[in-house]
This record gives structure tokens, sequence and C-alpha cells, in this order.
């Protein structure tokens, strides 16, 4: 194994940066829907021998941010469809939006590459397991600063390569995916140290063995967890609803098309006949509707409103619906998108309003020095106040999420105040037959694992689900598929 290290890394600057590409590429199919996690921990590790072997800092650094950019090139070229869908007047920058993202994230790894060389230069290049606490460090902080700066955007965490092995996703019960990212990153890391030709057997061996023992461990600690796990039954007098009309984005805001699509919305969610539970004595029924699934033009409207209250007279018992809406502020004429509970009149009675807005989607940042329109169409979107918790009369509390909110560790609840389910909202219609609909469903299950806490999804298209707290899928709609789950 020392005699790899000497035949791929010894052969100046430009064939290290070959290889850092070539290990961005397979660690980004690690990310859903292949969940290759093995190339996650070679691409990891291939990573650190980069780093290791350049003569400069400065190399290194270039090393980061090749790996950087052709990782997040793969995983993330996705989000640049949300420029295709017809109509969308930005096509033409398409090239810029599939690469510019990439390049920004790059510079994450880039800055953690070299600030490793960077301290192993002065603490003497012989030292090299300083070398490999310092990578280890500066990669997980990194990742975890990604969720911060500049508003943050934790996507693909090297941690989410796990993503369809529940047994190892136990674990971010306790260390959440940060904790999960940080070792994801020694495991890799450790498995490059191995090729390392300056590291004693006796120390390969000990790195070995703990990762080796490390990944057994995690994986036993998810495993029992989910022996013991008991399956998730209906709340008691409680049924769910989660509604997926499958209306495409071109026609979503297209005036000729908005009464058909409010129809099929109305349509999904009526009651039926057929034996469901509503009919029992002092059941309620949530009905869940997708992220902006009605706008302030039906809710104000006397006939959509009488049409939306004729659906919800044809429940037996009591009936909220926790939807999305695109709300105006008249008084600011601002555009609010929110989650708004509906009574059985038809009445809000609760709202939340999105606080982490989408850069160019839903705002422009700099908009003083950047005058153009976003991406969504509508401008002038106001932020809420953050994270809340509301309580429906049944005594019920959720955590409501719009979209991308569902992304962000450790942001997704109150702490003083945890709901008894998290209901995230979301259009992924945008995004059309690709990884960005899973990749995003799959940042729900990691917030059901890591809040303790179940989670509803619905998706106008994309993926709609009813998630348990250890992350098992109880229901899950298909793409692109008009649909209605009862739970």
């Amino acid at each position: 194994m020392d005699n790899i290290e000497t035949v791929l890394f010894n052969r100046g600057l430009w064939p290290i940066v070959l290889i850092s590409a070539v290990c961005g590429f397979g660690a980004a199919l690690a990310m859903a829907p292949l969940f290759y996690w093995p190339l996650m921990i070679i691409g990891l590790g291939g990573l650190y021998l980069c780093q290791k072997n350049c003569e400069k800092p400065i190399y290194a650094f270039l090393c980061g941010w090749v790996f950087g950019f052709v990782y997040f090139v793969t995983s993330l070229n996705w989000i640049g469809n949300a420029l295709l869908v017809e109509g969308n007047e930005y096509a033409w920058a398409y090239p810029l939006a599939i690469s510019g993202l990439p390049a920004l994230l790059a510079f994450f790894p880039a800055l953690a590459c070299y600030l490793a060389s960077k301290i192993s230069s002065k603490i003497g290049r012989k030292k090299i397991i300083h070398n490999l606490i310092c990578i280890i460090l500066l990669l997980s902080t990194m990742e975890w600063l990604r969720g911060f700066v500049f508003t943050g955007f934790p996507w693909n965490l090297y941690g989410y390569a796990w993503g369809n092995n529940l047994a190892i996703l136990q674990i971010l019960s306790l260390i959440g995916a940060y904790g999960l990212t940080l070792l994801t990153v020694i495991w890799g890391v450790f498995f490059g140290a191995l090729f390392v030709s300056k590291i004693m057997p006796r120390q390969k061996f000990t790195l070995a063995a703990l990762l080796i023992v490390s990944g057994v461990s995690v994986y036993s600690y998810g495993a029992i967890r989910l022996n013991k796990a008991e399956a998730m039954t209906p709340a008691e007098n409680l049924s769910i609803k989660i509604v997926q009309p499958n209306i495409d984005q071109a026609d979503k805001w297209k005036r000729d098309k908005m009464m058909n699509n409010y129809a099929r919305l109305l349509s999904l969610s009526s009651f039926s006949t057929g034996g469901e539970t509503q009919k029992m004595d002092g059941h309620t029924t949530w009905i869940i509707w997708p992220e902006t699934a009605i706008s302030f033009h039906q809710l104000y409207n006397q006939y959509t409103k009488s049409l939306l209250q004729e659906m919800l007279a044809g429940y037996p018992q009591d009936v909220f619906i926790i939807g999305g809406a695109l709300l105006r502020n008249e008084e600011s004429d601002t555009y609010s998108n929110s989650i708004i509970i509906l009574d059985k009149n038809a009445e809000i009675i609760a709202r939340y309003d999105k606080s982490h807005l989408v850069p160019f989607g839903e705002y422009i940042p700099f908009q003083k020095w950047i005058p153009i329109e976003t991406v969504s169409g509508f401008s002038g979107f106001e932020a809420g106040q953050g994270i809340t918790t509301l309580e429906l009369p049944n005594g019920k509390k959720i955590s409501p999420l719009i979209c991308y909110e569902i992304l962000f560790p450790g942001a997704v609840v109150q702490r003083d105040n945890k709901p008894d389910f998290i209901v995230n909202v979301t259009n992924d219609a945008w995004y059309g037959r690709s990884a960005g609909p899973e990749q995003h469903l799959l940042k729900a299950r990691f917030r059901a694992i890591e809040e303790n806490t179940p989670v509803i999804r619905a998706a106008n298209t994309g993926y709609s689900a009813m998630i348990d707290r250890y992350g098992r899928y109880v229901l899950k709609t298909d793409l692109f598929e008009e649909n209605k789950r009862d739970f």
C-alpha cells in the first residue's frame, strides 16, 4: 500500500489536481439517489493524500477547490433545472447556475486543505499525525460553517452518504448531521492514511482498528435502536391526509389554469365515505397541503372561499387544513411564503411566515446593486420571525417548515416548546426528474431522527411522506404522482 502513494502522488502538481477531481466525482456518487457510500470514504481519503503531498499550501488549496467544485457540480447540477421551467426568462443563465454555486461552495474544502497544509508546514512535514488531525478537524469544521455562512447552505454534507443505511442513521439521535459528517471525515481520512508511506505499521494497525471498531459500533447502536423501535401508529382521534396535486410548475400561476388547479386540490382533499376513520366520534382530520397550494386570491374571493367551505363541510367531524399559502401583506405591499391553519369555516386561525428565504429564489441579495427579479417571479418576499410552534385546537403541536427550511440541523424546532410533529411543505416541481427531490426528502429523514419527532411532508410534486422518529417511511408517494395518502 505504501507504493500507491509514491506512484500516484509524486508526479507533480497537475496529476494530484486530477486525482482531486476524480475523488470529488466519486464522493458525489455517494449522495442520493445512488448512495455509493464507499466512494465517499475513498474520495475523502484521496483528498487527504492529495493535500498531504502538495509542496505548497496554495497547491493544497487548489486541490481542495477542485475536489469541492467537482463534488458540488456533480451532486447539485439539478439546481439549474429551475431556470428551464417554461416561461422563465433566465434560462440563459443555466451554465452559471450549475457552476456558480459549486464554485463558491468549493472554497470550504479548499480552505480546509490550505490551512491543514499551512499548519503542517510550520510544525514540520514529518509530523504526519498532526496533518491528519488538522485535516479532519478543518474539513468537518468547514462543513459546519457551510450551514451558517451567507445564510447557510448545508446541502449534501458528507454525512448524507449514509442516507439509505437506516442503522447508521440512528447515530443522528445522539450527534446530529454534523456529528455524522465528522465521523465520515474521520473514516475517510483514516482510510487514506493507510496508504501513507511514512506512517509506521503499528500506527496503521491502530488507525485500521479504530476505523473498523467505530464503524461497527455505530452500526450496532443503530441496529439495536431499530430492533427496539415500535411501529408508528395513528395518533388517537387524529387522521392525517397528505395531498400531492402534482401541478406542473409552468401551469401553477397561469390565470387560465388556476381554477383547474384549485379544483384539483379541493377534489383530492374531499372527504371519502370509503370507511375512513374520520367518522369516529370526536375524530379530527388534518389536511396537509404543499407549499403555496393556495393564494390570497382564493382565500379572500367569496366564490373560491365558498368552494373551500363546501369541501370542508363534507367532513362529519372537526377538520383543519395545514397548508402552504402565498399571502400578500397589504400594508407593506410585500408577499409572504406561509403556512396557514384553516378551520372548518376556512378562516385562518394560525399562520407562520417562512423565515429562511432562498437567495435569488425569494429575494435578491444586495438588490440595490443587483436589480433583477427572483427566479420564482415574485419580488418583495418578507421574512418571518423565525422557527415557532403552532398549537391546534385538539392540543397537538406542530413545527411548520417551508421547503428548504428542513435543511438546517438543529434549527427546525423550538427547544422550549417541542412539537408533536414537524410539518414540512414544499414544491419540488421546479427540479423535474432529477436527484434534487430525493436529496430534499432525505433532509426530512435526517431531521426526524435528530429531533426524535415524526415529519409530515407534503409536496406539490416530488415526494410526500410520513416519516417516523426513527427515519422510517410510514408512507411515501412517487415523483410526479397525483395522490392523497391517509394516515
